[in-house]
């Protein structure tokens, strides 16, 4: 009892403990999967918005110092630089998105070159937030100065705050210059980079963690589900499992009993036999003194039920010895057609149409043609029986692969349902004078010969028992 509750124990934990454990982790990690690329999703998003918000920045802040840059033009050779720095200082206390503007007459640096040969606003490389936009005389067609806007990081920051208080994002020129940064950013935790349209900088966005009890909340029902699938499939398996040890135990138990059987009828069949044999030795002396009609049918009725208390114990000696017998070759056609006339005269008595089929070739089988010859006897009449106001008998014998095929049909009652689960047990029957060991034997004679027997019946239609015998030489 204790080796197989541990059995049980250990079958649990294989099945169920450890699916559910694996199962779970991969649930969990799954989930991280998919809540990180969510995360990831949502950090590129919010990226974008940050970088269109800069570029829109950038585009408005350049167009402001290009149309200050054509008022200017239009003026710059009556103004003085006092003037000119006057109208910038004002402007830059009006606008919180320059944190310095000024004039400068001279080209001082590579970004006012490449502003002057292209007539254009540049971002300086070396002063990265620093905008330089050439102010071009009418007149001439020639660069007269250039207004240098110095752009204010604190305010970019501030602008970038109010999309995403709690994101980490780092603005990095194209030299990998750090402009300015939100929050903290891990180095270790995954990124995301875009690039801006108006200016060669850099926006890198940090990706957050998923945080665990999220997780593990989000996994739950997916948890949850899974333990209940794996402990239906288990109870489906202990099911399976219960079902088969209930057929084994019952196969046991039947093999028990008929052996029980078995050892009864080796040990009382002879001493019952005996005292059968003087009975049935007086009655036959008793019957030849008196002649008279009455007497002989008194002894007609003594030898007939000691006939069949005889069949009985004969019966009783086959399941109790049913390999005592020599196996010799023989022909399942041969055998089936030397009793042909003892079925067709039972037949013929009952008002049953009787008919026999053979093979088209030989059906040689290792058998004891004594147990097969008491088969089909038995077989045919229990047919016979079932058809008490008449009806059709068909026996045939056939050849399917390697196996020699018997099949017994009739048109009568049919076995009813509660009997035909039970049809192998000893004494069970549906005849009112049956012993209900016919088909026991027949089974036995044909488990000994390593057949099959299946039964097919339907009731007020009839019932065809199909038996299979390897054949061989």
């Amino acid at each position: 009892m204790g080796r197989e509750k541990m059995r049980r124990w250990l079958l649990y934990v294989s099945l169920v403990i450890l699916p559910c454990f694996v199962g779970s982790a991969w649930i969990v990690l799954w989930q991280d999967e998919q809540q990180q690329q969510q995360l990831l999703e949502e950090t590129r998003t919010f990226a974008n918005i940050h970088k269109n918000d800069l570029d829109r920045f950038l585009a408005e802040t350049t167009a402001r110092l290009e149309t200050l840059a054509i008022v200017l033009s239009k003026h710059i050779a009556t103004l003085k630089k006092e003037e000119i720095n006057d109208i910038l200082q004002q402007m830059q206390k009006q606008d919180v998105r320059f944190e310095r503007i000024s004039f400068v007459s001279d080209m001082t640096s590579s970004t006012m070159y490449i502003a002057k040969i292209t007539k254009q606003t540049m971002i300086d490389t070396h002063q990265t937030t620093t905008i330089v936009t050439p102010i071009i005389d009418e007149q001439t067609n020639q660069t007269a100065g250039f207004l240098v806007a110095k752009l204010r990081t604190a305010y970019m920051k501030h602008r970038m705050k109010i999309i995403d208080p709690n994101a980490s994002f780092r603005l990095y020129d194209e030299h990998g210059t750090l402009l300015l940064a939100t929050n903290k950013l891990q180095a270790s935790q995954q990124t995301v980079s875009v690039h801006l349209n108006h200016a060669p900088w850099t926006i890198e966005a940090n990706v957050p963690r998923v945080n665990m009890k999220q997780n593990i909340q989000a996994s739950l029902p997916y948890i949850l589900s899974l333990i209940v699938i794996i402990h239906i499939i288990w109870l489906f398996i202990q099911y399976s499992l219960l079902k088969r040890q209930t057929i084994v135990e019952r196969m046991e138990t039947e093999a028990q009993k008929l052996e029980l059987i078995g050892t009864l009828a080796a040990s009382t069949a002879h001493e019952i036999r005996n005292p059968l044999a003087g009975i049935k030795g007086f009655i036959q002396l008793l019957s030849e003194k008196h002649k008279d009609n009455e007497s002989q049918l008194y002894f007609s009725v003594i030898q007939n039920e000691i006939t069949r208390i005889n069949d009985i114990v004969n019966e009783f000696l086959i399941l109790g010895k049913p390999t005592a017998q020599k196996l010799e070759m023989c022909d399942l056609n041969h055998i089936v057609q030397s009793i042909h006339p003892m079925i067709e005269s039972q037949a013929h008595l009952h008002n049953v149409i009787y008919s026999f089929q053979r093979a088209d070739v030989p059906l040689p089988i290792r058998c004891s043609k004594d147990h097969l010859k008491q088969v089909v006897l038995n077989l045919a009449k229990n047919a016979i029986e079932a058809m008490p106001h008449g009806g059709e008998l068909t026996i045939s014998l056939e050849k399917q692969g390697s196996f020699g095929i018997l099949r017994v049909k009739d048109t009568g009652c049919g076995i009813p349902k509660h009997v035909s689960d039970k049809l192998f047990q000893p004494f069970v029957t549906s005849k009112q004078t049956g012993t209900g060991l016919g088909l026991v034997i027949c089974k036995r004679i044909i488990d000994m010969h390593e057949g099959t027997i299946d039964i097919h019946s339907i009731e007020k239609k009839g019932t065809t028992i199909t038996v299979r015998f390897p054949l061989g030489g």
